[in-house]
């Protein structure tokens, strides 16, 4: 059997990639992540698209 604690140090790496915190976001991720929502989780109603939206307020841009 695999050895489930040598696959989980490449696997926390993804992770981290897609799990990015919105206050450590640049306005050009916050702007690809916007364009991503348009389709998915029910668009910019979600909870989420509305405090991506407050934070690019907060940038500024």
């Amino acid at each position: 059997m695999a050895d489930p604690k040598a696959a989980a140090p490449g696997a926390a790496a993804e992770k981290e990639a897609g799990n990015k915190k919105i206050n450590k976001m640049t306005p050009a991720e916050i702007d690809a992540k916007l364009n991503e929502l348009k389709t998915a989780q029910g668009g910019q109603k979600s909870r989420y698209a509305k405090q991506l939206i407050q934070r690019k307020k907060a940038l500024g841009s």
